[in-house]
């Protein structure tokens, strides 16, 4: 046995310090590790996607290139022709055996109709607007209607809103018929006209001339869901539109060029109630599925409780511009212009919430006073004052997909606060509609529709498309 001198035993314990401090430091380097590894993962997968997406042939894709086909075809009110739009679908229709019919309406505006019959004749109808909106082609980096992949993106006017959804459908329907199987009920394709300048010769037009048809719907679907993404492997909310605002024109005229600017700086400066709020039970029906998903905790808080929320200015005030929206009723003033018939105008867009109506609230956005002395024209287009039913199969077979799809996915209903589509026109004719988007994009893309170098992520596109059939499939077959 050695003999352990004092100098011998101060060695000792400096290295067993060492090792101590070594091997410490070596478990909480694993530690710390462990606990980044979600945050580490994250960077390390969207690298392997990003490879993934440079190596893959997209451009050969059948869906990319139908969309590329679709996106080709200007369909602008400026500049385009909506029956040049309608021929491509039709003929990609009619190529899958599917009879298609296009109904001209005026120079260059159509809708499209194509059945597949079912065992039950009321159809599932797959609803797009065929126009997109006008371009300014020096405001762009690719020609708009190009239609220029640069992965992982294609550029063009229309990619997002929304040739995107109609090709979807489009392959949806080419699907059914290349199944051979029977149809359960049957599906109607609908391509309309005029979306982007109020649907007068689309949807508007149909539930003139075609009521019979019309409430022979069993339920639409159609543009206005959202997807909210942190990551592509994290979705944060998938909301289906069930309900949105309704609107109205209040048209102002004048010669006096200045008053109108008067009454539009009046109006900004006034800004929108903080006090005057209102939770509608669509919005209601919204938050408890919606609040747990904030990120902030604050943002939690507030949206779990919506009625301390809006008895609290200063609390109310913490809200997103776009969260605020549900909760109230807004007038919001365009530039003043120069007047078809002479003079001058300014358009003011009237937002109202579910089951509001113009009369009770006008008063309140745009007083009387302000306008005193001034012709003022109001035209408020047919709008449901309800959303529609959460108890739909169509509603159900689209959030059993999606769990099914992407397992744990917070998903629900949307309102939508700050625009409109073609839903709020079925909806007065009593047909049940639902905006569906099944595309999961980055919310920093939405960003970019209607406007210059408006592009759509082509992977989110062939995973969306293939999603859509689904769903299609869930609901006929």
């Amino acid at each position: 046995m050695r003999l352990m001198t004092p100098a011998s035993f101060l060695e000792r314990r400096r290295r067993m310090s060492a090792r101590l401090a070594l091997y410490g430091s070596l478990a909480l380097v694993a530690g710390a590790a462990a606990l980044l590894v979600f945050w580490l993962g994250r960077p390390l997968r969207m690298r392997a996607y990003e490879t993934a997406v440079l190596e893959a042939d997209f451009p050969s894709l059948p869906e990319v290139q139908l969309l590329t086909g679709y996106v080709q075809i200007d369909t602008s009110e400026a500049t385009g022709d909506e029956i040049a739009g309608a021929r491509f679908l039709a003929g990609k229709l009619e190529e899958a055996g599917i009879p298609a019919r296009i109904e001209v309406i005026g120079g260059r505006h159509a809708n499209l109709y194509a059945l597949l019959e079912g065992a039950d004749p009321r159809p599932l109808v797959l609803h797009n607007h065929i126009d997109v909106e006008s371009v300014k082609p020096e405001e762009w980096i690719f020609p708009p209607f190009s239609a220029h992949i640069k992965l992982p993106f294609m550029y063009g006017r229309g990619t997002f809103d929304m040739k995107s959804v109609a090709i979807a459908q489009l392959m949806a329907m080419i699907d059914l018929k290349k199944s051979g199987k029977p149809l359960r009920r049957s599906v109607l394709f609908l391509a309309t006209s005029s979306e982007e300048r109020g649907s007068r010769l689309g949807v508007r037009w149909i539930l003139r001339r075609r009521p019979k048809l019309v409430r022979s719907f069993w339920a639409v679907l159609t543009e206005g869901g959202i997807v909210e993404v942190r990551a592509r492997d994290d979705i944060k909310y998938w909301g289906t539109e069930v309900v949105q605002k309704r609107f109205a024109d209040l048209v102002v005229c004048s010669g006096d060029r200045e008053r109108l600017e008067d009454l539009r700086r009046t109006l900004i400066e006034r800004g929108f109630t903080e006090t005057d709020l209102k939770i509608v039970p669509e919005v209601r029906t919204l938050l408890e599925g919606y609040a747990p998903t904030r990120d902030r905790e604050d943002y939690r808080e507030l949206l779990e409780n919506p009625d301390a929320t809006i008895a609290d200015v200063r609390a109310f005030r913490k809200l997103p511009n776009y969260l605020k929206s549900m909760f109230r009723n807004e007038a919001v003033p365009f530039n003043v212009e120069e007047a078809p018939g002479g003079g001058y105008e300014l358009m003011i867009k009237i937002h109202l919430l579910p089951g509001q109506k113009l009369e009770g609230v006008i008063d309140e956005l745009v007083p009387r006073w302000m306008t005193w002395g001034m012709p003022v024209a109001l035209d408020e287009p047919p709008s449901a004052l309800r959303g529609s039913p959460l108890d739909h199969p169509a509603f159900q077979g689209i959030q059993e997909v999606i769990e099914e799809r992407y397992p744990g996915t917070p998903s629900g209903p949307w309102f939508l606060p700050w625009s409109a589509t073609d839903s709020r026109f079925f909806r007065t004719a009593g047909v049940p509609s639902y905006g569906f988007s099944p595309f999961v994009i980055m919310n920093t893309e939405t960003l970019r529709v209607d406007k210059s170098n408006e592009r759509f992520s082509l992977p989110s596109f062939v995973e969306g498309v293939e999603l859509y059939r689904e769903v299609v499939r869930r609901l006929v077959l």
